[in-house]
């Protein structure tokens, strides 16, 4: 069934039931800039505290299959020439990605969330991709041969602009960051903390217990402004 899945992503774009919506960007480099968010089905992570369950989950399968040409006129439909491309893993659809990159005007700025462990295709490069890349920790319940993939981190490394986001829940996710970044040799500049929560209260508790060294490290916290806005509603 899964293979079968992954066949038909490729051919065309499966989108969740957020499908395509207008709002401000909630994090990383972006955060507040108006933008057009198409938000694909489908990961090859299963993150326990996931706010976007829907979009991977079989008992919530919500997935519409859209032609490229279906996604360019709902994305069209929005004033920002910003396109956030979320999911779940958009990777994991880059061929379909590659042509609805093909086809976008040329005056769009885009962005793609992914979660490191998929490497970007030229396509994606030579379009000058914004790439947000949020590798994952053991507090997200994936065991780390599926969630640690060093060599595709380098090669987001290598990219101008790219960031690399890590979610953390308390004081001691930090020294895995840490080791991370080491391992991965990635700029103190990329690193992004950002708390994991759904609720403001949470995401304050776990940014106070980030504080201290991402002020010795030199790394950004930074919050979840789409939390802050409007707690766990979707396409908002």
């Amino acid at each position: 069934m899964a293979s079968e899945k992954l066949k038909i992503y490729r051919e065309s774009l499966l989108v969740s039931g957020d499908g395509v919506f207008f709002s401000l960007q909630g994090e990383g480099p972006s955060l507040g800039k108006p933008a057009v968010f198409l938000r694909l089905h489908l990961c090859n992570l299963h993150c326990d505290w996931c706010d976007t369950k829907h979009t991977w989950n079989e008992g919530l399968d919500e997935a519409e299959r859209w032609s490229i040409e279906q996604a360019l006129g709902r994305i069209g439909q929005h004033p920002a020439r910003r396109l956030v491309i979320t999911g779940g893993e958009p990777l994991l659809q880059s061929p379909a990605i590659d042509s609805l990159l093909c086809h976008l005007p040329g005056d769009w700025e885009v962005e793609i969330e992914t979660n490191g462990t998929i490497s970007p295709t030229a396509t994606m490069i030579e379009r000058k991709v914004q790439f947000n890349v949020s590798p994952k920790l053991a507090n997200s319940g994936n065991e780390r041969v599926h969630r640690h993939r060093p060599e595709v981190l380098a090669d987001f490394q290598r990219l101008p602009g790219a960031t690399f986001k890590f979610v953390v829940t308390a004081s001691g996710d930090l020294e895995e960051v840490a080791a991370i970044v080491e391992e991965c040799g990635l700029a103190k500049e990329s690193v992004v903390v950002m708390p994991e929560g759904t609720s403001q209260r949470a995401i304050a508790k776990h940014g106070r217990a980030a504080v201290a060294l991402c002020k010795a490290q030199g790394w950004r916290l930074m919050p979840r402004l789409q939390v802050m806005l409007w707690g766990q509603r979707r396409g908002m």
